[in-house]
């Protein structure tokens, strides 16, 4: 597992910060690192005490290759004095859809999910770092360029029920925040991989389908996430070129 200094080092060494259900023709696949993939995210929030340790293990996670890393705000520590600055409804929405398949039994703050599965409560980095070792990855989804230089997700298969797919878009990289009060009052605190926004951009019902995806907002990266109803396990995602 790599240090945090050293992904400190790495991401801010590496990284360079920077379309609804149609039919499209592609001309060509965008070229791919790998044929799967890991997704972990994580339910973080300002307001957590244990959530610096949480997004110090989710940049380590993200710093391995062929790993999609996401954080998502949440307000449930808001009520202790201080507004989490990330937190949305849709990303409290989305920690709920997974508790209601009955996995975890609450929402609760920091949690991981891997590949759509949920860790239960109590957080643990020995614990979650061995289900993250142990995890298998997942389908790369398809993307495709058209010839107007459009991107497009390809999907096939049978389908007995609709899957979702999702469009999430995040600030790359490591963000600092100075905390004022609340819980972790005085801290500066460090994130990594923020979501800003996310959309469902439709149901795939099964077969062969094409959707063109949504341009990304100056500044942020963003995957496609190809989910198994809503809560469910995470069928293909990819980053975006």
């Amino acid at each position: 597992m790599l240090t945090w200094l050293s992904v400190l080092a790495v991401l801010f060494q590496a990284h360079a910060a920077p379309s609804h259900e149609t039919q499209a023709t592609p001309e060509r696949a965008v070229p791919a690192p790998s044929d799967s993939v890991r997704v972990v995210e994580l339910f973080t929030s300002q307001g957590c005490p244990l959530c610096p340790s949480a997004n110090q293990l989710l940049a380590e996670f993200g710093a391995e290759e062929n790993v999609i890393a996401l954080a998502w705000g949440v307000n449930y520590w808001d009520a202790y004095g201080w507004t989490d600055q990330f937190a949305m409804p849709e990303f409290v929405d989305r920690q709920k859809a997974y508790v209601e398949v009955g996995e975890a039994m609450r929402v609760y703050t920091p949690h991981f999910v891997l590949n759509g599965a949920p860790e239960q409560l109590r957080f643990d980095p020995d614990r979650i770092s061995a289900a993250f070792n142990a995890s298998p990855p997942i389908r790369a989804a398809r993307i495709e360029e058209t010839g107007t230089g459009a991107l497009t997700l390809a999907l096939t298969g049978e389908r007995a029920t609709p899957a979702e797919i999702w469009i999430v878009q995040y600030e790359p990289g490591v963000q600092t925040r100075q905390i004022e009060s609340g819980r972790n009052a005085g801290l500066r605190m460090t994130h990594f991989n923020m979501v800003r926004a996310v959309e469902k951009l439709a149901d795939w019902n099964g077969g062969e389908a094409s959707y063109v995806l949504p341009d990304t907002a100056d500044g942020l990266d963003a995957v496609v996430l190809v989910q198994d109803g809503p809560g469910g396990r995470l069928l293909s995602a990819a980053k975006l070129p």
